[in-house]
């Protein structure tokens, strides 16, 4: 291969130089992946080279994903844009009353020439919004005490209306389409994502002309603060009186590797607030940053900001019981100011009593905070200085690195390294013994043996090859039912532990109501939420998933050794080093289902006819029951459908690189043979004449080519090997404490 292991073209130590930039360690790792992949390629037989070419191309595809959540009016927009420094970016002066998800793209390639492209809803998409509701109205019937169910209906006619007397006869034209956009002006964002409010406007575009039908708006940036491909998603908030657009959002959350909830500081984690923290315990608690912001908007920065803080942990120790989430406070705006400073702006942040604040950064006097200042460069530097250390982003940045380090990517580039290593240690120890048979035949070529004797030598090698080949293949057949049986035993334990929870949390709220309705308190309203259950189910999946993930970890460990077995059996004598680093790990999957909240109102048309029955507080206690036992069934089969898929992929993965290591030894043997078998044919037609000049230069050559190419395979293997212990060092320093 020409030029070898230099190809790889980086360093041992598994780091870029530093960039300054998010994820720029991961990027690094994921460059140097690249690279051995690209090496490796050029070292296995062609039949494994669509397993390298499949890797490269995931590895290409890893990107990062970013969810910032938070209530409306909460200040997430312009969080966003100091976020990834493109301030005034998003609109932030008018109100983003639209049912779009807007995904801002980093370190990514677009589709095409475009850097923008919004998705239009599909008729049969609106059709479920605009008519029936679908599952979106079965939820927030159920979520939102004493809702009307016509209320969802009312608004959802709205916004088709709303939309056909924007669009005129272009509605129909565009559902389904989507608008692309070569280069894209904050003010055209406005036509797709705001749309103000449901009163008509005028003007020859008005704001928001397509935004009831945008599905999504996917963005690409050339600049950004992530090194590592990364994508910001502005959801459209929660507690919005709209309530499609609140449960959108709720639905967005589950593909997030990252999530940022954005408080606000005069009304930190309300009761919503809180319960967006349940729902993202339940997607993925570990992988949070709590961003408190506007603390500019407190009168006394100094003394109410501590108390803030305070009650902020309290709750977040309370809802969330031994997890580390990072907490930042700032203020967006400041941030903002520090890359644009807008003399006006900066005017108005002097002039308040917050500005005392940015004092602490150590770079201003108190005389200091005076507007007559601004225009002075040493004034203006120091200032725009002070803003971004006190609003928060440098600390937001350190946090999303670090979680970054410990996301769903660098599982699957662990997997993915130790893929490679496999594959590459199964091609050192093929060439080596390659190496090996061409030596030792150039070593006898000055002894005349007969043909018919190597024949039968060449004979038994060809049968040895067929034998080890069944049994390469009777292995694999072995191991995927083994491991296929495993996951399927995994899998129901896993639902029977679910399903247990469900009925022990079910049997207890029965109680509760039963007792309740006995002492002569029939409520009108009955409100089960499903906190402690939801948390039960979450911890019961955790416990179960990883005990699953142990035993499938645990098989693939004691079945390496009868692979190495087979390897040993295709090259006798070879060393095959064993792996080193961690037992492969199966990252937990994000439980999105377990955010689902219930709350059941006994007095809507559902329940009215059942209440006028006056029935027993026992039947009642029963239908309860019955009906969260019924709604949370589909819970646990969810995520025991999300564990299975992960069992699955580390299944599928692990055994076909073990495998397709073992079939490219055996195919280099068989190439190996093919070749002998050609000498052999020429050494019995020619009874072995003296070899000539040009055929002793191509053997040389040949032995040469074989000696680099084991060369190249040992340099490989040790690099992908210390990747190994690199990234394992990484995830077991980032990754947050278990509770």
């Amino acid at each position: 291969m020409p030029g070898g292991a230099g190809h790889l073209n980086a360093s041992m130590s598994g780091e870029e130089t530093s960039s300054g930039l998010i994820g720029a360690r991961l990027e690094g790792l994921r460059q140097q992946l690249l690279s051995c992949g690209h090496v490796l390629a050029g070292l296995v037989e062609p039949a494994a080279r669509p397993l390298i070419a499949d890797a490269l191309v995931d590895l290409k595809q890893l990107v990062c994903r970013i969810g910032v959540v938070g209530q409306i009016k909460s200040g997430k927009s312009s969080f966003i844009n100091t976020f990834v420094q493109h301030p005034n970016f998003l609109p932030t002066s008018v109100t983003p009353w639209t049912t779009a998800v807007t995904n801002l793209h980093f370190a990514q390639s677009p589709p095409g020439p475009h850097s923008a492209i919004f998705t239009f809803l599909q008729p049969k998409e609106w059709g479920e919004i605009a008519e029936t509701g679908g599952k979106i109205r079965e939820l927030t019937e159920r979520l939102v005490p004493g809702f009307e169910p016509g209320l969802l209906q009312q608004q959802a006619e709205l916004l088709r209306t709303r939309a056909q007397d924007r669009l005129g006869p272009e509605y129909d034209l565009l559902l389904g389409q989507a608008h692309c956009f070569i280069n894209l002006a904050p003010s055209t964002l406005q036509h797709y994502v705001c749309s103000g409010d449901f009163t008509a406007q005028t003007g020859t575009i008005p704001i928001g002309k397509y935004s009831d039908i945008t599905k999504s708006a996917d963005l690409y940036f050339q600049r950004g603060p992530f090194a590592f491909p990364s994508t910001v998603v502005d959801t459209p908030g929660t507690n919005d009186p709209f309530l499609i657009r609140d449960e959108i959002t709720r639905r967005s959350l589950g593909s997030a590797d990252i999530y940022v909830i954005v408080l606000t500081a005069r009304q930190p984690l309300s009761d919503n607030d809180v319960t967006l923290l349940r729902i993202m315990r339940g997607l993925n608690k570990d992988r949070i940053v709590v961003l408190l912001n506007r603390i500019d908007d407190l009168t006394d920065v100094e003394a109410e900001l501590p108390r803030v803080i305070h009650y902020i942990r309290q709750k977040l120790a309370a809802e969330m019981p031994g997890s580390e989430i990072p907490l930042v406070y700032g203020s967006a705006w400041w941030g903002s100011q520090a890359m644009t400073y807008d003399r006006d702006a900066i005017t108005r942040i002097l002039k308040r009593r917050s500005a005392n604040y940015l004092l602490r950064a150590g770079l201003l006097r108190p005389d200091e905070l005076d507007p007559r200042f601004i225009g002075n460069p040493d004034f203006d530097e120091r200032l725009k200085h002070s803003l971004l250390a006190m609003s928060g982003l440098p600390a937001v940045y350190q946090a999303m690195d670090s979680l970054m380090d410990a996301a769903s990517p660098t599982y699957v580039m662990r997997q993915i390294t130790g893929s490679f290593a496999e594959m590459s240690r199964a091609c050192e120890g093929a060439a080596r013994a390659e190496l090996q048979s061409l030596t030792a035949a150039n070593e006898k070529r000055e002894v005349p043996r007969r043909a018919e004797e190597k024949f039968v030598e060449l004979a038994r090698e060809s049968e040895l090859l067929a034998r080890v080949t069944a049994n390469i293949e009777a292995s694999a057949a072995g191991i995927e039912q083994q491991l296929a049986r495993i996951i399927q035993e995994e899998k129901e334990t896993l639902r029977r532990k679910l399903q247990a929870t469900i009925e022990f949390h079910a049997a207890r709220e029965r109680d509760v109501l039963i007792d309740t309705l006995s002492r002569g308190r029939a409520p009108k309203v009955w409100t089960h939420e499903g906190v402690e259950l939801r948390r039960a189910l979450a911890e019961a999946f955790r416990t179960g998933f990883r005990n699953s993930a142990t035993r499938l970890t645990s098989f693939h460990a004691r079945v390496a050794p009868e692979l190495h077995q087979l390897m040993a059996s295709l090259v006798p004598g070879a060393v095959m080093p064993d792996p080193h680093g961690q037992t492969l790990a199966i990252p937990e999957p994000t439980i999105a289902p377990v955010s689902r909240l219930m709350a059941l109102d006994l007095d809507n048309s559902r329940w009215s006819l059942f209440w006028s029955r006056n029935p027993s507080p026992q039947i009642s206690g029963s239908k309860i029951e019955a009906l969260i036992k019924s709604e949370f069934a589909s819970v646990a089969d969810e995520l025991v459908h999300l564990a299975g898929v992960a069992f699955h992929h580390f299944s599928t993965t692990t055994i076909k690189w073990s495998f397709g290591a073992c079939r490219n030894i055996q195919h280099a043997l068989q190439r190996r043979l093919d070749r002998v078998r050609e000498d052999y044919e020429l050494t019995r037609r020619e009874a072995f004449p003296p070899e000539s000049q040009q055929a002793a230069n191509e053997r040389a050559n040949r032995i040469r080519a074989q000696a680099q190419r084991v060369k190249d395979n040992e340099t490989l293997t040790q690099h992908l090997e210390h990747l190994i212990q690199y990234i394992d060092t990484v995830l077991k320093s980032e990754a947050p404490r278990a509770t």
